[in-house]
């Protein structure tokens, strides 16, 4: 796994800032550990149920691939982890289950992670010129390049033979310019290695295509699958290891009559969908926008003042110079009395053979603010860019069509935000002096309004190594650092919460503080383990991150500006419900338990909203351990046999954590 450090790591060692590579994303339950290594076997008497051709750039839906052309949901599809793909979308590889927990049986050998399963595809002895073709990319937004032993590979189903290797790839260290490359291997031709040279295989796309001409192959029941093999490195801090491993995958293409030249698509797609409407902030709340001219000015309105600048790019795959029509659309889907959509006309655009390009909208500014109700205290848009008049190749239609349309959602929700709600990375602080480190995220409250609480996003590591106790802290401004005699809160043994899923676990003020202007929220550690906080690499804000690793002197972190903690303050009366880049909406309460410290019986006290599902209750100690898991049957819970010390209580519905409590066995 790739570590970025200020300098390698060791527990003796002074308190230092670390990012560790990581990807947080959300997948079902469905995906268990175990279902990633396993082998997909075909029943034969399962029919076919697709027809050529068959095609997938992942840009219909965001979260799990299409049940409609695979049979797993092991990948996460996005459009954040891809740099430069083809088209908006790509499926994302990685080593997190299906809860997003490291897989427990990933070791330092390499073993299958993630894998993507194509539908049963019925072929036909009688077709010809049969390729399937598709891009890859190590890396990504992620910190994280696969090891020399990781791989992605291809493999197809031929009925009656099994699962046969087609081709994978795997990264080329060895090299003796030492730079990083790509190594291919392909099995169903004449064997051989193929390097792919002259691209910056951290920021491109390479492009494969596989004959698929074998009479074992030209038969129904056809399937083909990608699956990842990771491995994963040890880790001499506590609470470090975690994600590794990243390949994105797009573009994949099979169908008949195709040639082995043919590696490439035509057609015009969106490659990038609308950016966030806000120029810092990737959320704020919607009174502050709304009540704040200066709000506006800063944060909303372009340079010339003309309107709100809508951002999203077009490429042109293997087309001839073109010209096609863009149109967009804003719909107020929450704060309105109903969804209220705007249409615009784009107008007319022209884009050279295979390039990119950027377009940008000025959506009116009177739209924009007097859409959604007076009232309204929570708001989101979604924005949708589509190209239309432009001529595809017509058996693929349907299928191209769906990469016309980009969408994205800006949300207003009572809290200011930098991050977009998924964690590419996870940053921390640890070492011997770390104990008393502390870590502050800068923001600027454009009215007076009462911080009522503050989203943290935790990730996962192994053996829930970050589940270390932490304060929770809120700090003025005193020359552009975090005030030190000003500070306005400080709540002491907290504790990480991770659900998976991207969720934030919502910690309560235990009394209310009011802001105006700038200020920070963050933490300050009570042990020298790393917690682990989301780390978001899509938005970089510059000036907003500091910490002071002895406890003492306040600093810009050695990481400002490369990407967004993922730490949010909260202006909202109660706990609201957050949604996060997935569309999930998660949050957790903070369940009352007594007497604590705690000798024999604890007394738990629900809330409202918990007592009417069954639920799950974990223990869990310092070290990270779950020392109790069952269920939930009665409030009183006796705890005679914990050993003293302190432990984390957490309640579940399902697959979803719902609830907390911190309690003191003595």
């Amino acid at each position: 796994m790739f570590l970025l450090a200020v300098a390698m790591a060791t527990p003796t060692a002074p308190a230092q800032e670390a990012l560790q590579g990581l990807f947080a994303r959300p997948k079902s339950a469905a995906s268990a550990a175990s279902a990633a290594y396993a082998v997909h076997l075909l029943a034969l008497s399962r029919p076919d149920t697709l027809e050529l051709p068959f095609f997938d750039d992942f840009s219909q839906q965001l979260g799990a691939p299409s049940p409609s052309k695979w049979t797993d949901d092991m990948v996460f599809v996005n459009n954040t982890y891809g740099i430069n793909p083809p088209t908006t979308g790509v499926a994302t590889f990685d080593i997190l289950d299906g809860r997003g927990h490291v897989y427990r049986h990933i070791g330092s050998s390499p073993a299958g992670a993630d894998t993507l399963t194509s539908k049963p595809i019925n072929l036909h002895p009688a077709d010809a010129g049969v390729y399937l073709s598709f891009a890859y990319q190590p890396k990504g937004t992620s910190d994280d390049m696969p090891e020399a032993t990781d791989s992605l590979a291809l493999q197809l189903f031929a009925p009656g033979w099994g699962w046969i290797s087609a081709w994978c790839a795997f990264p080329d260290t060895l090299r003796a310019d030492s730079v990083v490359a790509l190594k291919e291997k392909y099995f169903l031709q004449a064997p051989h290695d193929k390097i792919s040279s002259g691209m910056d295989i951290t920021t491109n796309f390479f492009k494969v295509i596989i004959g698929v001409s074998d009479a074992r192959f030209l038969q129904p029941g056809f399937r083909f699958r990608f699956v990842s093999y990771a491995t994963r490195s040890n880790a001499d801090v506590l609470g470090k290891l975690g994600n590794c491993d990243i390949w994105n995958l797009d573009l994949v293409y099979l169908n008949k009559n195709r040639t082995a030249a043919d590696t490439m698509l035509v057609d015009v797609a969106i490659a990038t969908p609308p950016q966030k409407l806000l120029k810092e902030y990737y959320t704020m709340p919607w009174r502050h926008l709304k009540g704040s001219p200066v709000a506006q000015r800063e944060q909303l309105v372009n340079a010339v003042g003309t309107g709100v600048a809508v951002t999203f790019g077009v490429s042109n795959l293997g087309a001839s110079s073109t010209a096609f029509v863009t149109a967009f659309e804003m719909s107020c889907i929450k704060g309105a009395s109903s969804a209220q959509t705007k249409r615009y006309s784009g107008g007319t655009s022209n884009i050279q053979a295979d390039t990119a390009r950027m377009h940008t909208f000025n959506l009116p500014l009177g739209d924009f603010l007097n859409t959604p109700l007076p009232t309204a205290d929570s708001v989101t848009f979604e924005i949708k860019t589509i190209i239309s008049e432009y001529t595809i190749n017509p058996s693929l239609a349907a299928e191209l069509r769906a990469n016309d349309t980009g969408v994205f959602r800006q949300y207003f929700h009572t809290s200011y935000a930098y991050d977009d709600g998924t964690a590419e990375n996870g940053f921390g602080i640890f070492g011997a002096s770390a104990a008393s480190a502390r870590v502050a995220l800068k923001y600027f409250s454009y009215l007076r309004d009462t911080l009522s609480g503050v989203y943290i996003h935790f990730n996962s590591t192994q053996d829930s190594g970050n589940m270390q106790q932490f304060r929770l802290a809120v700090w003025s401004d005193k020359g552009g650092l975090p005030n030190d005699g000003g500070m306005l809160y400080l709540e002491p043994n907290l504790m990480p919460s991770f659900d998976s899923l991207n969720a934030f676990t919502y910690y309560k003020l235990t009394r209310p503080v009011i802001v105006e202007g700038t200020f920070y929220v963050g933490w300050v550690q009570q042990a020298s383990a790393m917690l682990n906080v989301g780390f978001d690499r899509n938005n970089r804000p510059a000036d907003k991150m500091f910490v002071s690793v002895n406890g003492y002197t306040w600093q810009r972190s050695v990481f400002d500006g490369q990407g967004a903690l993922m730490v949010r303050p909260s202006f909202a009366s109660r706990s609201d419900y957050l949604n996060t880049a997935a569309g999930r909406q998660e949050y957790l309460l903070k369940v009352s338990a007594y007497p604590n410290p705690v000798h024999d019986e604890l007394t738990l006290h629900l809330p409202d909203a918990l007592r009417e599902a069954p639920l799950l209750l974990e223990i869990v100690n310092l070290a990270g351990q779950r020392v109790r898991y069952e269920p939930l049957t009665s409030n009183v819970v006796n705890v005679s046999r914990l050993p003293q010390g302190a432990y984390f209580i957490r309640l579940s519905q399902g697959a979803k954590s719902v609830g907390y409590a911190k309690i003191v066995k003595d």
